[in-house]
C-alpha cells in the first residue's frame, strides 16, 4: 500500500489463538482529498452550509478518477509488484447431476493457466470456510454441485492476453465440466423462522406477553377459527414475486496480493461489508499452509449496492485464490457471471387473508411468506422476518398471524436487496384492501382511513407502539384530492375512445428503516489547513450517502466537509468498545456501549449515520471551537448562544470570528482537532453526560473520544448513561418512512402491452438533508419498482441465469422509454421532527401494488397476483 496513507489496524484473534492485523483504507476518500480548500476558503462542492452545489464525489466521477475497484491496476500501488495475473472461475451450470470431472485440454499450450485451484487444492492447503458459509467453495468430483454457479475450478492466467483468449474458449463450452448421474436435492429452512401472533382482545402480543411462546399456538388457533368461520367478510389470495437481480452498474471485481515474505494479504474491493470481508478472510487462512498476519483492504465505491454486495461471496473467493498467484491477482466478473452467482432479491411465495367487517374495520390478518434464499444464508431469514413485521403496513389490526421463513436451496442465491421483504408484504395487503373496498362498496381512501396507525394510536404486528408521526392522514388527503385520482373515470372514458384500457391504482406503504437495535460510529476532523474530513464505516451504494454525510458537519461547525472517507472500519474497531455491561453494582466500563456497529444497508444513512456525523461536529464545537472562541472573546459564551453565518461564528454582543481565526486559535491552544463518537438506537438514542472543555453536556451518544490527531484519541469522561428501555428490543422496528402513490397505466388490449403513464408519490421523509438526493432516490425507486412488477425475472431453473448464459439480452429492465411522468410530493416534517428518515426504498414500496390496482381498474376487476405481469399474462386474461 502507499506509505503516504496512515494505516490504523485492529486485531482479530483466530480460533487457533493467532492474531491477525486488519485494516481498511478508503480509496474514494483519497481521490476526493485532491482538491482541498485553503484555510480561508469553503469547499467548492458545497460552499453554503448544509447545501450542495454538486455531489461531493461528482468531480471525481465526472473526471474519471479511480474510485471503483474495476478501475485499479497493480501499477496504481507503490509497493506492489507490477505483473498482474488474472482469475477465471469454471462454474457449474446445474446442481442436480454429479460432477465427474473437468477438462482443460481444449486450451492450447500458450493459453493454459499457471495455477489451477480445485476442491482438493483447498484441502491440501488447509483453507477452510469463512464463518457463516454453508457449502464448500468449490464443487467436489464425485458429488453434485451445491448451488448454481459453484466453481469446480478457479484458473489463474499469467497475463491478460492469455486470460482473454482462454475465456473465449472456456466460457459457454459444454465440454469443460463433465456430469454423470442425476442427484437428489434437499431443502430446509434457515434459522430463525419467524412467527408473530397478536390478539388485542386477549391482550396478547410478542412484545408485552411474558408467556408468549407458551400461549402463541392457542391464541393463533382462535384467530384461525374466527377467520375460517367467516366471522367477517374475508379476502384471500396467493401471491408470487420472482427472483430479480440488483443490476448495479459495476459487476463485482477486485484485486488481491498475498506476499509470502511479509505474510500480508492485500485486497482491493467495492463492498458493503468491509469489516465482515476482512474477518472472513482471516478465518479462511487460520491454520492454513498460507500464514497471514496482516490483511489490508482498500475499500472502493461499490458501483451500486442495494444489498447485492452485503455479505457477498465474491470477496471470499478472491481472497482464497490470492496465495496461488505469484503476484497481484485481478478478477473482474462479467455480467454473465454476475447474473449467475450475484446475490438476488429472493423469489417469494406468500398468501394472505384479510378479514374486514361491514363497517370497513380490519378485524384480522393471516399471512405466510416463504422465500427462496439459495445456498448461502446471507441475511435472508431476516428479510423474511421483515416481511412478517411489515405485514400490517399502515394499519392497526387487532388480530394477526404473520409467519415467514427463508429456505436453503441450491438455486439462485438470495440476499437483502431491494426493500428487504417490505414490497412483498405491501403488495399483499394493499391489493386485498383494494379488493375489499370494491366488495364492501367503501371508498378505498375511506377504508384505509378507518384503520390508520398513528403515534400513540395502534400498534405493529408485534404489539410495539408507534413512536413517530407517520403523517398518513395528510398523505391520504394529498393523494385523494390529486387530479390524477379525481379525473380517473373521465380519463378512462377518453382512453377507451382511443382503444386503450386505463386505470389508476392507489396504495400506501410503511417501510421500516434500521433494525431492532443499531449502533453507529462517525468521526469529524479539522485538518491543519482548516478543511473538514468525515470518517464513517458507512458505504455509499449509489444513494448519495457521501454527499449527505458531507453536509452533516455544517449543523454545528458552520461549514461542510471537504472530503469523506467511507468504509473506515479500523479507526472505530481500534477503540475496542464493548457491548458487555458490568455486573451490578459495578459501574459500566467507560468503553461500554449498548449496540456495536450495525449494517451498511442503504436506508440507514439519513437518520442513523447523519446523526453521528452531526453529533461528532457538535462534540468538536463543545470541546474545541467554543473554548477557542471564549479564549478570544475573554467572556465565556454558552453553546446555545452561538450561530454561524458567512463562515463566521457569532454570539450576541461579541465580535464575530472567522473560521480561520478559530482554527488557528485552537491549534495554538493544542485543543482536540478530531472527535470520534458512537451512538446506540433502540427505539430511542442512548444518552449520557460528557465532561467537555466547554462544560458538561448531555448528548444522544454513548461514547466520545477526542484528540489532536486520529492516533492520539482519548475518551471523554462520561456519566449518567441512560439506555433505552430493554423492552424496546422486542419491538422489531421503530422507525418508518411511509409513502403513498397513485399510478396511471394503460393496456393495449390487442397486444396486452402495459404502459405506466404517470406516478404521483407522497412521501414522509422528515427533514431533507439534500432535496436533490431525495428526488433522485425517488426517480430511481420508481424505475426499480416498474421493472420489478412488469419486466424483470430470473427463472430459478436451468433456463435462468444459473446456466451462465444470461446477460441484458435476456434480462429486461426499465429503459428511459418505460419511465413515466413523475411527481414527488414531500410532506413537511411533522411538528417537532428534527431528523430525516431513511427513504432509500420507501418510494419504491407502494408502486408495485399501485400498478396492480391500476390494472384491476383497467381490466374491470381482474387481479394479477404474480409478477412480472407481462403482456402475455394480460392478453391471456383478456381472452
Amino acid at each position: 500500500m502507499n506509505p503516504e496513507v496512515t494505516r490504523r489496524t485492529f486485531l482479530k484473534v483466530l480460533a487457533s489463538g493467532a492474531t491477525v492485523g486488519l485494516s481498511v483504507t478508503s480509496l474514494p476518500g483519497m481521490a476526493m482529498n485532491a482538491a482541498r480548500p485553503r484555510l480561508t476558503e469553503v469547499p467548492a462542492w458545497a460552499p453554503v452550509p448544509g447545501q450542495a452545489r454538486w455531489r461531493i464525489d461528482g468531480m471525481a466521477k465526472v473526471l474519471g478518477h479511480k474510485i471503483y475497484a474495476r478501475d485499479f491496476k497493480a501499477r496504481d500501488f507503490k509497493d506492489w509488484p507490477q505483473n498482474e495475473q488474472f482469475l477465471y472461475a469454471v462454474r457449474c451450470d446445474r446442481y442436480d447431476e454429479v460432477v465427474t470431472g473437468y477438462d482443460l485440454g481444449m486450451l492450447p499450450a500458450g493459453l493454459r493457466p499457471v495455477a489451477v485451484i480445485d476442491a482438493q487444492a483447498l484441502v491440501d492447503k488447509k483453507l477452510k470456510l469463512a464463518d457463516g458459509m454453508n457449502s464448500p467453495f468449490l464443487a467436489s468430483i464425485g458429488k453434485a454441485p451445491d448451488f448454481f454457479g459453484q466453481p469446480v475450478a478457479m484458473l489463474i492466467f499469467a497475463n491478460f492476453d492469455a486470460y482473454r483468449r482462454a475465456v473465449k474458449i472456456l466460457q459457454f463450452n459444454p465440454n469443460v465440466i463433465q456430469y454423470g448421474a442425476p442427484a437428489p436435492t434437499a431443502t430446509g429452512a434457515y434459522s430463525p423462522v419467524t412467527s408473530y401472533v397478536r390478539d388485542d382482545g386477549k391482550q396478547f402480543n410478542y412484545v408485552y406477553s411474558t408467556d408468549y411462546a407458551a400461549q402463541k399456538t392457542a391464541v393463533a388457533a382462535g384467530i384461525e377459527a374466527a377467520i375460517d368461520a367467516k366471522t367477517w367478510p374475508t379476502f384471500a389470495r396467493r401471491f408470487y414475486t420472482q427472483t430479480i437481480d440488483p443490476m448495479f452498474m459495476e459487476p463485482e471485481s477486485g484485486m488481491a496480493w498475498y506476499d509470502p515474505a511479509t505474510r500480508q494479504l492485500s485486497l482491493v474491493l467495492g463492498t458493503q461489508s468491509p469489516t465482515g470481508d476482512l474477518r472472513n478472510a482471516a478465518d479462511i487462512f487460520d491454520g492454513s499452509a498460507y500464514p497471514v498476519t496482516d490483511i489490508d483492504l482498500l475499500s472502493c465505491y461499490p458501483g451500486g449496492g442495494f444489498g447485492g454486495r452485503d455479505s457477498s461471496l465474491f470477496s471470499m473467493y478472491l481472497a482464497l485464490a490470492a496465495p496461488f498467484a505469484s503476484g497481484p491477482l485481478r478478477w473482474a466478473q462479467s455480467r454473465f457471471e454476475q447474473f449467475q452467482v450475484g446475490l438476488k432479491r429472493c423469489e417469494t411465495q406468500f398468501s394472505e387473508t384479510l378479514a374486514v367487517d361491514a363497517n370497513g374495520k380490519i378485524q384480522a390478518l393471516r399471512c405466510d411468506f416463504t422465500l427462496n434464499g439459495g445456498d448461502q444464508m446471507n441475511l435472508t431469514p431476516y428479510v423474511a422476518q421483515l416481511a412478517a413485521l411489515s405485514s400490517m403496513s399502515c394499519y392497526d389490526i387487532p388480530r394477526a398471524i404473520a409467519n415467514a421463513r427463508s429456505m436453503q436451496t441450491p438455486q439462485l442465491m438470495g440476499g437483502s436487496q431491494r426493500g428487504f421483504g417490505g414490497p412483498q408484504a405491501f403488495m399483499a395487503i394493499e391489493t386485498l384492501l383494494d379488493e375489499a373496498s370494491q366488495a364492501l362498496n367503501i371508498d378505498p381512501f375511506e377504508l384505509r382511513r378507518r384503520n390508520l396507525l398513528g403515534k400513540g394510536r395502534g400498534a405493529t404486528v408485534t404489539g410495539a407502539p408507534i413512536l413517530q408521526e407517520l403523517q398518513l392522514e395528510e398523505m391520504l388527503q394529498r393523494l385523494e384530492r390529486h387530479p390524477l385520482w379525481q379525473n380517473r373515470k373521465l380519463t378512462q372514458q377518453a382512453k377507451q375512445r382511443q382503444g386503450l384500457l386505463y386505470g389508476v391504482g392507489f396504495a400506501l406503504s410503511n417501510e421500516a428503516y434500521g433494525t431492532s437495535g443499531d449502533g453507529m460510529f462517525a468521526a469529524v476532523q479539522i485538518e491543519p489547513d482548516g478543511a473538514i474530513t468525515v470518517y464513517t464505516p458507512y458505504i455509499d451504494m449509489g444513494n448519495g450517502a457521501a454527499t449527505a454525510l458531507g453536509l452533516a458537519p455544517a449543523a454545528f461547525l458552520g461549514r461542510n466537509a471537504s472530503s469523506i472517507n467511507m468504509g473506515e472500519t479500523q479507526l472505530f474497531d481500534a477503540l475496542n468498545l464493548t457491548t458487555t455491561p458490568a455486573k451490578p453494582p459495578a459501574p459500566n466500563p467507560p468503553n461500554y456501549v449498548l449496540k456495536a456497529s450495525g449494517s451498511a444497508s442503504a436506508c440507514l444513512g439519513a437518520f442513523y449515520q447523519y446523526h453521528v456525523v452531526e453529533q461528532a461536529g457538535l462534540a468538536l464545537l463543545l470541546q474545541t471551537l467554543l473554548p477557542a472562541a471564549n479564549a478570544i472573546w475573554g467572556k465565556p459564551q454558552a453553546a446555545a448562544a452561538l450561530k454561524w453565518k458567512d463562515n463566521r461564528l457569532h454570539a450576541e454582543g461579541m465580535p464575530s470570528l472567522p473560521w480561520s481565526v478559530l482554527v488557528k486559535q485552537a491549534t495554538r491552544m493544542r485543543l482536540p482537532m478530531v472527535a470520534v463518537v458512537h451512538a446506540s438506537y433502540v427505539g430511542a438514542f442512548a444518552k449520557a453526560q460528557f465532561s467537555l472543555n466547554s462544560g458538561a453536556a448531555v448528548l444522544p451518544l454513548d461514547y466520545i473520544s477526542t484528540g489532536l490527531t486520529l492516533d492520539t484519541l482519548q475518551p471523554v469522561p462520561r456519566a449518567q448513561l441512560v439506555n433505552p428501555p430493554a423492552i424496546n428490543f422486542r419491538f422489531g422496528r421503530t422507525t418508518y418512512a411511509p409513502c403513498g402513490s397513485l399510478v396511471a397505466a394503460t393496456i393495449e388490449p390487442r397486444t396486452g402491452v402495459i404502459a405506466v403513464e404517470s406516478v404521483v408519490s407522497v412521501l414522509s421523509a422528515g427533514v431533507q438533508h439534500c432535496p436533490q438526493m431525495v428526488s433522485g432516490q425517488s426517480q430511481g425507486a420508481i424505475a426499480m419498482a416498474l421493472g420489478n412488477v412488469l419486466l424483470e425475472h430470473c427463472p430459478n431453473d436451468r433456463s435462468g441465469p444459473g446456466n451462465g448464459t444470461w446477460n441484458l439480452n435476456r434480462y429486461a429492465i426499465a429503459r428511459s422509454t418505460d419511465i413515466p411522468q413523475q411527481e414527488l410530493i414531500v410532506l413537511p416534517p411533522a411538528p417537532g421532527e428534527s431528523t430525516a428518515r431513511g427513504i432509500a426504498e420507501a418510494v419504491m414500496c407502494p408502486i408495485g401494488p399501485s400498478i396492480l390496482n391500476a390494472l384491476a381498474m383497467a381490466t374491470g376487476g381482474k387481479r394479477y397476483t404474480a409478477t412480472p405481469v407481462t403482456a402475455r399474462t394480460v392478453l391471456e386474461s383478456l381472452t
